[in-house]
C-alpha cells in the first residue's frame, strides 16, 4: 500500500491533510480520489490507515484509522559516511541502503573524491538526495525516513562521527587479504559485547580514502577492518557493508553477534 510520511503539523486528531509532491502523486500519479486508501506514518512511526475525504491536485483530505506500531526500523541506527563518488554512484548507494535500513547519510568530500560542490550546486543535491530516500523508505515499508546531511570535509565529518558516541569502522585498502579482523567480526564482537544503539560505517569514494585520512579516522576511535581480497565499486561496496553491519547487529533476520570468519570481501572501491 502506498505510504506518506507525515509531521504533527499535518494532523489534527484523526484527520490530516496531504499536501505539495505527496498530493500530487496520489491524485495525479495515482489518481486516487474520495473513498481511496493508503498508510500515513507519523512522526513516532507510528501506521495508520488513511481514506482520502477530498482530493485536489495539490491538496488531499484524509481520515485517520487508529494508530498501529510496526516493528520495521533497526534497533540500532547505521550511519553511512560515504567519500562522495559521481551522481549516479552515489544515488544507488542511497536508495539500496535506505531500504536495507541505514538511517542516516553523511557524504564525505574526502581528498580522492572527484565530485566537488560549490553552495547552489549543494542545496540541489541535497534536496535530491532527500527525495531518493524518502521514496525508497516508503517503497519498503519503513516507518520512518532516512536521513542526509549537506556534503562534508573530511575534518568536519570526523566532528560530526564524535557527536555520535559511537563505535565506527572502515574497511581499508591495505589490509586487503591480511589476518586483521573482517567487518563482520569487528560488528559481530561490538554486538556480542553490547549491542550499540549506534554504528558509523565509513566507505571510500572510486579511490578510497586515503592513509592521511585512514591515519585519522584510527586516532578518532574508527577501527581499520578487511573486507577480503576481491574490490568492489563504491557504490557495491557501500551496500554489501551496510548489509554486513546490520546482518551482525541482528536486524537483518539473523542472531546478533553471529559471524564466520572469511567472509565477503570488499576492498578498495573503485
Amino acid at each position: 500500500m502506498t505510504r506518506v510520511f507525515l509531521d504533527d503539523r499535518a494532523m489534527r486528531g484523526d484527520r490530516a491533510v496531504v499536501t505539495g509532491g505527496d498530493a500530487h502523486h496520489l491524485h495525479t500519479v495515482l489518481r486516487m480520489g474520495e473513498g481511496d486508501r493508503f498508510t500515513v506514518v507519523d512522526e513516532r512511526g507510528a501506521e495508520r490507515e488513511a481514506t482520502i475525504v477530498s482530493a485536489e491536485p495539490d491538496t488531499i483530505e484524509v481520515r485517520l484509522g487508529p494508530p498501529r506500531a510496526a516493528q520495521i526500523e533497526p534497533a540500532a541506527s547505521l550511519w553511512l559516511y560515504h567519500g562522495l563518488p559521481r551522481a549516479s554512484r552515489h544515488e544507488t548507494a542511497l536508495r539500496m541502503c535506505t531500504e536495507l535500513g541505514v538511517r542516516g547519510f553523511v557524504p564525505v568530500l574526502s581528498a580522492r573524491s572527484v565530485v566537488r560542490l560549490d553552495a547552489n550546486a549543494m542545496g540541489r543535491k541535497l534536496s535530491r538526495w532527500q527525495r531518493i530516500v524518502d521514496e525508497a523508505a516508503r517503497q519498503s515499508g519503513r516507518t520512518r525516513p532516512a536521513l542526509v546531511t549537506e556534503a562534508m570535509g573530511w575534518r568536519e565529518a570526523l566532528e560530526h562521527f564524535r557527536s555520535l558516541e559511537a563505535p565506527g569502522v572502515m574497511p581499508s585498502a591495505g589490509l586487503a587479504g591480511s589476518d586483521a579482523p573482517s567487518l563482520g567480526e569487528h560488528v559481530a564482537a561490538l554486538a556480542a559485547e553490547r549491542p550499540p544503539t549506534d554504528l558509523a560505517l565509513f566507505i571510500g569514494p572510486e579511490s578510497g580514502f586515503d592513509l592521511r585520512e585512514e591515519a585519522s579516522a584510527q586516532e578518532a576511535g574508527i577501527a581499520l577492518v578487511t573486507m577480503g581480497p576481491r574490490i568492489l565499486r563504491t557504490e557495491t561496496a557501500a551496500v554489501v557493508a551496510a548489509a554486513l553491519c546490520l546482518d551482525r547487529l541482528g536486524e537483518l533476520g539473523g542472531e546478533a553477534g553471529l559471524t564466520a570468519r572469511g567472509g565477503c570481501g570488499i576492498m578498495r572501491p573503485h
